[in-house]
């Protein structure tokens, strides 16, 4: 056999449980050749089925598909979204490998998100697919099982909110008692920040002496885009933050928890939402204070550039979204003058 050899008194067995996988040394005692060959091959068989497994275990397969995507230049904040979605749903399927993963279980999966959220169930589901896509190329797994499940048609977004000026203010106001909510509503009020970066937000970020916040790179955080920006602070902010909230390290929201596997190292969503029902704005999600940011200026005036300089997106994208709230034109009367008037 080979890798079977004999030193002094003892067989031993070398061998390569899977491709890839270190070598083994592993000693199979003093006893007969015919012996040795039969606990050689008994080893090496179970050895090369826990290597198998092992290697291609379901966390080690996201870990790879993951490291494959950075190499073609997807985004970190992309990655991370992916991260989080599919750990989620091995954990909740409860799978080794991905071979383990039946199309029963996955119909299960997804219409469990479909009952929190419809949208988010699709996006979900999407983000399985490209996975299974890659899996299949890679000659993981036989088929894409994704594409058997049945997509409803989904019911029309609701349209876009945002809060005016007093809604805003009567948010603020209700979390005087919880600082650290209350430096996120600041940040997605009065700077457009998304809820990543605030979780993320380091204390060199915020210069109070020149009023800016430079939200930049950092080893477990990188921006949309991988685009580094300034937003010039508001006063309110600023004086709030001298006052009364001060800076903290090494973050500056719940500076004690710590990352792990989820995507979030800290998450304000339970608290943040039961606040918003209290203040009467059950519709209210996060994301749309970064909203309430962008649409208050360019209905105040604030050219869709600055704004989208300050949100991290492209002119177009906010041009988009919030180019119908530009205040009202004196020129709509231009038309109708008439003459001699």
């Amino acid at each position: 056999m080979k890798g079977l050899f004999k030193r002094y008194n003892s067989w031993w067995i070398r061998f390569t449980p899977a491709p890839g996988a270190d070598q083994l040394r592993i000693p199979l005692g003093n006893i007969s050749e015919s012996d040795a060959l039969v606990k050689a091959q008994e080893i090496i068989e179970r050895s090369s089925r826990e290597a198998r497994e092992t290697m291609e275990s379901s966390q080690i397969e996201i870990i790879n598909y993951l490291d494959s995507k950075r190499s073609e230049g997807l985004s970190e904040s992309t990655l991370s979204s992916r991260r989080y979605v599919l750990l989620s749903l091995i954990e909740f399927l409860d799978a080794k490998t991905p071979r383990n993963i039946t199309y029963q279980a996955l119909q299960k999966w997804f219409e469990r998100n479909r009952r929190s959220n419809p949208h988010t169930a699709v996006a979900y589901l999407n983000i399985a697919h490209f996975w299974f896509q890659w899996l299949v190329e890679k000659g993981k797994m036989p088929s894409d099982i994704t594409t058997s499940i049945k997509v409803p048609k989904l019911p029309m977004r609701r349209r876009r909110q945002f809060l005016l000026p007093l809604q805003a203010q009567k948010l603020l106001d209700a979390v005087d008692d919880k600082p650290g909510l209350k430096f996120a509503i600041y940040c997605g009020l009065h700077a457009g920040m998304r809820k990543l970066e605030i979780i993320e937000a380091r204390p060199n970020w915020f210069d109070l002496d020149a009023g800016l916040i430079h939200i930049q790179a950092t080893e477990t955080f990188q921006p949309k885009d991988r685009d580094n920006r300034t937003i010039p602070m508001t006063n309110e902010f600023k004086n709030w933050l001298l006052a009364s909230y001060g800076i903290h390290e090494p973050f500056m929201l719940e500076p004690k928890a710590k990352h792990s596997r989820y995507r979030y190292r800290y998450d304000f969503r339970k608290v943040f939402d039961k606040l918003a029902a209290d203040c009467g704005l059950d519709w209210l999600t996060f994301h749309d204070l970064r909203r309430t940011f962008a649409s208050l200026h360019v209905s105040r005036g604030t050219s869709i550039y600055k704004v989208a300089r300050w949100l991290g997106d492209g002119v177009d994208v906010v041009e988009k979204h919030y180019g119908h709230l530009i205040p009202q034109d004196s020129e709509i009367n231009a038309a109708w003058i008439r003459p001699g008037a």
